[in-house]
């Protein structure tokens, strides 16, 4: 959905792919070295799959990590905005939990029927384990704001955001 809003003229930012460069600042590393050891390193790179093994099972650990890495990911996030004009969209799932969620003056809840969430997931090669530990994780998430139903092809969510998109450039959704 992030896509269709980027095509239409606003301004993107993926809070998910700043987490995965998060993972790459030296900081970072050593104190998730500290806390979980060289298991989640492969040749002195943090290794997501190693990570997300330790964590998803865990919500302790998993809480750990967001304790580390999300003040790193707030503070990225929030210098990309103060360089944005007009439009921006956070593509972040963890809106809340990482607490960006008062930065939006519109939130927009994208949802899935947990089937086609697996079928997705699946196609993206992760097991059926890895894809339940990570429902499991985000399920504090709650629909909020403007819903979207994302179960159906591209061309019907393109239809919904491009919609949605003028909309907001009217003026004719709000908080």
């Amino acid at each position: 959905m992030a896509e269709i809003f980027k095509e239409l003229g606003a301004q993107v930012i993926d809070v998910d792919k700043i987490g995965h460069e998060a993972l790459k600042e030296e900081a970072v590393k050593d104190r998730l070295r500290r806390l979980f050891g060289p298991k989640i390193f492969c040749q002195g790179e943090i290794d997501r799959k190693k990570l997300a093994n330790v964590v998803f099972e865990d919500a302790e650990k998993l809480r750990i990590l967001e304790s580390v890495v999300h003040p790193v990911i707030k503070d990225k996030v929030l210098k990309l905005i103060e360089a944005c004009s007009d439009v921006v969209v956070l593509d972040a799932a963890l809106l809340r939990r990482i607490g960006l969620a008062e930065l939006c003056n519109v939130i927009i809840t994208v949802k899935c029927d947990e089937a086609k969430i697996v079928e997705r997931l699946k196609k993206k090669g992760l097991s059926q384990q890895e894809i339940q530990r990570r429902l499991a994780a985000q399920n504090d998430i709650v629909e909020e704001g403007i819903v979207i139903e994302n179960n159906s092809d591209l061309a019907s969510l393109r239809n919904e955001v491009v919609n949605l998109y003028k909309r907001l450039l009217e003026g004719g959704v709000g908080g």
